[in-house]
């Protein structure tokens, strides 16, 4: 993967930074540090100091949070254009998880100088800062009540639509093909279930005719059946 500039991004009139003139780009550069991961490449660890805020230019990461067994738990995979990590207001600011890149990505870091100067030169890029924040804030919560409302196969059908949203590609016969660039156990932290259970709901997936799968895909065949699927929860499901 290469780095690509700003002016080049194709994200960047929906990003934060869509407000910066071309022309002061450069000058935008100066208070920012741009960065390529290789997939498995850990940004930044929960409970270490937040220094910065990222931009994700390219690529997915994961934020997860470990337990006391050592096994993660995804709190959400991030896309092009998404704000990481919590606003540097002091040293007692802590990274409430940790953030991994899931493929190769592109980070644009901020650290807390550059972003103040940032927000007092530009004073709508501190508004876009403040959607998106607001925006990942508001998909926790919706994870949070996932959770705690929806069955496992309803979050899992959730899942794979938003796959198919963000990464998809509509087939000649009216499918949706999707890049399938995450492991079961990976799959199975997103959803909050063990590994196998992820792969016997996939399984029933398949055996209701929702999606199909194969080596490096998946195949929504019914997404009708997944949209009912994701909406119910999991008392309407007893």
């Amino acid at each position: 993967m290469r780095r690509i500039l700003c002016e080049q991004c194709v994200i960047r009139g929906r990003s934060v930074v869509q407000d910066i003139p071309v022309a002061e780009l450069q000058a935008f550069r100066t208070y920012a540090t741009s960065t390529l991961y290789r997939r498995r490449q850990v940004v930044f660890h929960e409970g270490t100091q937040a220094t910065g805020l990222y931009i994700l230019c390219h690529g997915a990461v994961k934020l997860y949070q470990s337990d006391r067994f050592g096994r993660d738990h995804i709190l959400g995979v991030l896309g092009s254009g998404a704000v990481l990590g919590e606003m540097p207001t002091g040293p007692a600011v802590c990274y409430a998880a940790s953030a991994e890149a899931l493929t190769d990505a592109q980070l644009c870091y901020l650290p807390r100088d550059g972003l103040s100067q940032l927000i007092h030169r530009y004073p709508a890029f501190g508004l876009r800062l403040i959607e998106a924040l607001s925006t990942e804030l508001g998909n926790a919560r919706r994870r949070v009540r996932g959770l705690a409302l929806k069955s496992a196969e309803s979050r899992l059908a959730e899942w794979v639509l938003d796959m198919a949203e963000h990464t998809g590609e509509p087939t000649s016969n009216g499918e949706m093909r999707v890049p399938l660039e995450y492991s079961r156990r990976e799959i199975a932290e997103m959803i909050g279930v063990s590994t196998e259970t992820a792969i016997r709901l996939l399984g029933r997936l398949k055996q209701r005719q929702a999606i199909t799968t194969s080596q490096g895909e998946l195949v929504v065949t019914d997404s009708t059946k997944l949209r009912r699927l994701a909406t119910q929860d999991s008392i309407d499901a007893a």
